[in-house]
């Protein structure tokens, strides 16, 4: 489950930060907070340059490190799950399905897990999510070394795997900006996603060696140790109580005044329908790779993560990209600019047949895939008042992990009958169509 970061696939995809109430509109001003992370900031050396600079801050450090290491064993885990599918059922139809019901309880969670976020204390809430998949992870890890693992376990722990995921997933993104000032927002959730695809680089690259050696299972256990690093630095981090606001409203209240809330903001209803978008055809490719490595490419596991590799080293360069221009008046043409790209190279991609001439191209699609989730993901956190943050985060993480199983299914269902390569040609033309679609009806996108 690594793309509920998302970003991205992508992937992730986490208080009251120190805003005055001019700033954010909502909560008051906290100093107590404030004066903390100035402390740290002059303790290790002040000035960090700007691409860094979110990590002044010794809670967002302890957070993107003890992530790295978390989501470094999970995308071990997705590796091994989609070789291990391939292996048991040769279908790419179950590659596909495997990755819907991963990402279907979407669509059950992610709105009562924003209105949990705006109203319970984050870290607690992730502390009990990643303990979870820390278990459900080891199930997956036990049931291959007994050699009793079927289809059906994979299919079953992977869909408990999607909701504990969901849940998390406004949970987490909400927490990022109670870590940093609101100025370092952007630079944060950009060094977040660099961090995630770091993980994809390392995860995938180390899991097409084991696959190999010591087979998936191993891929497994290593996942469910790895969660203890984002436990404990979970643990490890200091925040004010969480302030609570209309805490007499029932969680379904709650739900509906954030879509409400959504549904009047046009800036954000547009951000929100160009991610669902985007996660049913531009990352269609995703859940794919596995067969494109094994029937178009013939390169095998070591080639699968080579190719997952080659879209983390790619989001890593968009997201330190992003970082260090994280500060841009131009988000807006930004998005939209990076929203073109990334459907026309899908489709060159589907064209191509030799290996080595994919990977570049795997490369800048992780790049262009990085960027939009990233500038997604910050204009509503910067648009949304601090107190319905959590809510807004959650229609939006539900348009990325709801749609994603929508387009998973179409994908497989299309590469079945008619290859891998049909499937993704749908998909880039269907991000260009609605591109051009939103440029006409919602021009003021661009401004943003």
């Amino acid at each position: 489950m690594p793309d509920k970061d998302p970003n991205q696939p992508p992937t992730d995809p986490r208080v009251q930060p120190p805003f005055s109430s001019k700033e954010s509109g909502s909560s008051p001003h906290r100093p107590g907070l404030e004066l903390v992370e100035e402390e740290v900031a002059r303790a290790s050396g002040a000035a960090l340059p700007p691409t860094f600079a979110a990590f002044a801050h010794r809670n967002y450090r302890l957070y993107w490190f003890g992530n790295l290491t978390s989501l470094t064993g999970t995308w071990m885990q997705s590796i091994a799950t989609g070789w291990l599918v391939l292996q048991l059922t040769n279908s790419p139809f179950f590659v596909g399905l495997n990755s819907t019901l991963a990402w279907l309880p979407a669509w059950i969670v992610s709105l009562p897990a924003g209105a949990m976020a705006d109203r319970f204390d984050k870290r607690k809430l992730m502390i009990g999510t990643q303990s979870v998949l820390a278990l459900l992870a080891l199930a997956l890890a036990v049931l291959y070394w007994t050699k009793v693992l079927t289809i059906y376990h994979v299919l079953v722990l992977s869909c408990l795997s999607g909701f504990a995921a969901t849940l998390n997933a406004p949970i987490a993104q909400s927490l990022i900006p109670d870590l940093v000032e609101r100025k370092n927002v952007l630079n944060a959730v950009a060094l977040n996603s660099a961090m995630f695809n770091s993980a994809r680089i390392i995860g995938p690259s180390i899991a097409g060696v084991l696959i190999g050696t010591i087979g998936p299972g191993g891929c497994f256990g290593i996942n469910s140790a790895s969660f203890l690093a984002i436990i404990v630095a979970l643990w490890l981090i200091r925040l004010p109580p969480p302030q609570p606001h209309g805490s007499a409203e029932s969680v379904g209240q709650r739900i509906m005044t954030g879509l409400r809330f959504v549904r009047g903001h046009r800036d954000i209803r547009t951000l929100v329908i160009m991610m669902a978008v985007f996660s049913s055809f531009g990352i269609v490719y995703l859940p794919l790779m596995p067969v494109f490595a094994r029937d178009v490419f013939h390169a095998g596991a070591r080639g699968y993560g080579v190719m997952m590799t080659c879209i983390g080293i790619g989001a890593v360069i968009g997201g330190l990209t992003l970082a260090t221009v994280s500060r841009t008046k131009h988000k807006g043409r930004i998005l939209v600019f990076g929203t073109l790209s990334l459907g026309i190279l899908i489709i060159v991609f589907s064209f191509i047949r030799d290996f080595r001439l994919a990977l570049p191209v795997i490369v800048l699609i992780g790049f262009c895939q990085t960027s939009i989730a990233s500038l997604t993901n910050t204009l509503v956190q910067t648009l949304a008042p601090n107190h319905i943050r959590g809510r807004a985060l959650s229609v939006y993480m539900l348009a990325f992990n709801g749609m994603f199983p929508v387009g998973s299914f179409v994908g497989g269902a299309i590469a079945q009958r008619f290859g891998a390569p049909a499937a993704t040609i749908v998909g880039g033309c269907a991000v260009l169509v609605s591109l051009a679609a939103v440029s006409v009806l919602a021009p003021s996108v661009r401004r943003l």
